[in-house]
């Protein structure tokens, strides 16, 4: 097991190394990583936060619903680790029974929760038996108690849960005051996003390469439609073909219009006022 000092002295490289050359093995493409949103709210309203969860309305995953679409993503995607993702996953009631769907399903070896981490102290054993892993974003502000820290270590060895604590300091400003009309740009935002490799997703029967889409389509309210930036799931045997061209496609998303991309230059980490969420709020139906 990594041990505490070897963990936080662990360098994330930002912007990470692109990764496009996707591999078929066994009939499944392997992947770094998938990820499902199993809460699009949070307990704390993070300016430039890449899930839009302070403009989001309070949701839950349905644990049958997902574990359906991770059963046929399990039929052509093999990523190396599944992560349970927000707004702020820990808020979810049912996250342990979550995790056993994840699990059942055979999607990945891992399965990891990212999390700020201010709810780990309520988090019942059974929590902690049921991850392999958790990512823990480091914010300037709030921080976490060293108590806390030291309750989340103590968990960790005593359940063999691996932790990477990720300092958090800047968020990338990639949310726009006005969505885009140059498809020229959204073409140099597409090639240039490290996210389209290590962002990928599934929600309410589609996979995305990038979770931007699926928060876009619960914020317009459906006045714009962004499901066409996925590929929906299903059994049949042209699955394994389309999502390969899937993921190598060139053409840029609809939700590159309004997104600054991944490579969009960084903010400090701060915390939105309640009036600065409802001014921002204002602006969508």
């Amino acid at each position: 097991m990594t041990t505490t000092n070897e963990t936080r002295a662990r360098k994330h490289v930002f912007p990470p190394p692109m990764e496009r050359h996707y591999r078929v093995q066994h009939g499944r493409v392997q992947t770094r990583s998938l990820e499902a949103h199993i809460v699009d709210h949070c307990n704390l309203t993070c300016a430039e936060c890449c899930s839009l969860s302070p403009l989001l309305p309070e949701w839950y995953a349905q644990p049958d619903a997902l574990a359906n679409d991770l059963r046929m993503a399990a039929k052509v995607l093999q990523p190396g680790v599944f992560k349970l993702v927000g707004g702020e996953p820990l808020l979810h009631p049912a996250i342990v029974d979550i995790v056993g769907c994840v699990r059942a399903t055979g999607i990945a070896p891992m399965v990891s929760v990212t999390t700020n981490g201010l709810k780990l102290g309520d988090m019942a054993d059974a929590f902690w038996q049921a991850v392999d892993a958790l990512t823990i974003s480091l914010y300037p502000k709030p921080r976490l108690a060293p108590d806390l820290v030291a309750h989340i270590e103590s968990q960790a060895a005593r359940f063999d849960v691996r932790l990477n604590w990720k300092v958090q300091d800047t968020f990338t400003v990639m949310n726009r005051a006005q969505p885009s009309t140059d498809r020229a740009e959204a073409q140099r935002i597409y090639h240039d996003c490290w996210i389209r490799e290590r962002c990928h997703m599934v929600r309410d029967g589609m996979f995305y390469t990038c979770t931007r889409p699926a928060h876009f389509h619960t914020l317009f309210k459906g006045t714009q439609d962004f499901r066409g930036d996925g590929l929906a799931l299903r059994e049949d045997a042209g699955m394994l073909d389309a999502m390969l061209a899937y993921l190598q496609r060139e053409t840029p998303l609809e939700a590159c219009l309004h997104c600054h991309g991944g490579s969009a230059p960084q903010a400090p980490h701060r915390v939105l006022k309640r009036i600065e969420v409802e001014t921002l709020k204002a602006f969508y139906p």
